[in-house]
């Protein structure tokens, strides 16, 4: 039986929840003129919250796929590790900077939207490094011994 590329098909499907999610959606609220700013957040918020478990389904997923295929990919993990800066770092300072918007109290500080914006950027390129790597599959399939 051929082996499918399927590691890069969840990069893919992982590189498009997040252009969906960052770049297309969450921008778009903002675009609403009658949604307040606080609002907006507050949906931001909890967009981003489905996102993550999304993307975390799909490391999972990848992740199991690497292992079990015996398969080097150091920028699945490079995208991984992205990930685990951008929850573990930068979203408790946006999450913070949301909950005094939403409080009402005036915020200045580092951009830390622009370092967010720019790893999920990082991190897109890393999953079509992944997709566009292999070119189809076949250096897999040979690994696999297919």
């Amino acid at each position: 039986m051929r082996n499918a590329p399927w590691v890069q098909r969840v990069a893919l499907l992982w590189a498009g929840v997040v252009l969906g999610c960052s770049f297309i959606a969450t921008p778009a609220k903002f675009q609403a003129a009658s949604l307040s700013l606080p609002t907006a957040l507050e949906v931001g918020r909890v967009t981003f919250r489905s996102m993550v478990m999304a993307e975390i389904a799909l490391v999972v997923v990848g992740a199991g796929l690497v292992l079990w295929l015996r398969q080097r990919r150091p920028f699945f993990w490079l995208a991984v590790a992205v990930l685990a800066v951008q929850w573990v770092g930068v979203m408790p300072l946006l999450n913070a900077r949301t909950d005094a918007v939403v409080a009402g109290t005036p915020v200045s500080g580092p951009p830390w939207h622009v370092a967010y914006i720019l790893l999920e950027t990082v991190k897109i390129v890393l999953l079509f490094v992944v997709v566009l790597r292999d070119g189809g599959g076949k250096r897999a399939e040979a690994q696999a011994g297919v």
